[in-house]
């Protein structure tokens, strides 16, 4: 056993990861067509016949978008539409220089949304009028949302939040015009593969047993995903290794996403 699973193991051994291959998506997703109607988050309000059970898939780009498009090509064989959140201000890929990526997720026919990171030291004070936000985090919504509507994508109409605080989870069905991917609504019946484990067990395993509910949204990360199967701390290096050089933000924010490759990694910090 490779001393990167070995790792992996004590970082979180709580659990589903015994699968992350492209093959095993495509069953995960061949498992959703047969037991609901997929649609994009921009979708969730749309009126749909009674009776009709709807999965939501949507996917939080967190560090590059290169994985990003490798799924939803994937998907995109499959006949399979989903959402895919972006951080514009992300330290990891320049939604800028990098927007013909965006714009080929795009052309598979998926939605491109907003994944906000809201600033810890911006002023508090929650306010009713700005959908229970303070006015400081109101205002760097829509800007992050109008910088991604730059790069020739609109409209944005879908939002998630990067590590969301208590005070955003179960919020308003909508945030400043988009559909909050954290609206009661959509996570009544909810999975996902954060830090390259599926908490609620088998995945497929889990659609079938919540194939009765009215919605499901299973939430992934492109990437813990690949051709083949690695274990979570071998996948992220795999992909931070990519990085030529890493300042400290790149560094931080690799940390706060997955703090395993902290304690492992010996690259410097320029």
């Amino acid at each position: 056993m490779s001393s990167s699973t070995d790792r992996t193991d004590q970082v979180r051994t709580d659990g589903w990861a015994k699968d992350f291959s492209y093959d095993y998506y495509r069953t995960l997703l061949r498992t959703l067509q047969t037991n609901f109607d997929l649609r994009t988050l921009s979708e969730y309000q749309s009126r749909r016949p009674t009776g009709e059970r709807v999965a939501f898939v949507r996917h939080d780009v967190d560090v590059c978008l290169e994985r990003a498009v490798e799924m939803a090509e994937v998907e995109h064989e499959l006949g399979v539409r989903s959402t895919y959140m972006v951080i514009p201000d992300s330290p990891l890929y320049n939604i800028e220089e990098e927007k013909d990526l965006l714009h080929l997720i795009h052309e598979f026919g998926h939605e491109i949304a907003l994944h906000c990171d809201l600033d810890p030291a911006a002023p508090g004070g929650v306010d009713a009028s700005a959908d229970g936000l303070s006015r400081a985090e109101l205002r760097q919504i829509e800007e992050d949302k109008r910088r991604l509507e730059a790069i020739d994508i609109q409209p944005i109409t879908s939002l998630s939040f990067h590590r969301p605080s208590e005070r955003v989870l179960e919020g308003p069905r909508t945030i400043a015009g988009m559909v909050n991917a954290y609206n009661p609504d959509l996570l009544s019946a909810y999975i996902s593969d954060s830090s390259g484990r599926w908490r609620e067990g088998n995945p497929i395993e889990s659609i079938t047993e919540n194939a009765a509910a009215d919605r499901l949204q299973i939430l992934t990360h492109p990437v813990w995903w690949g051709q083949r199967h690695l274990p979570p701390l071998e996948r992220f290096n795999s992909v931070a290794d990519k990085f030529e050089v890493l300042d400290e933000r790149m560094y931080d924010e690799l940390v706060s996403i997955y703090s395993a490759y902290g304690e492992q990694t010996d690259r410097i910090v320029v």
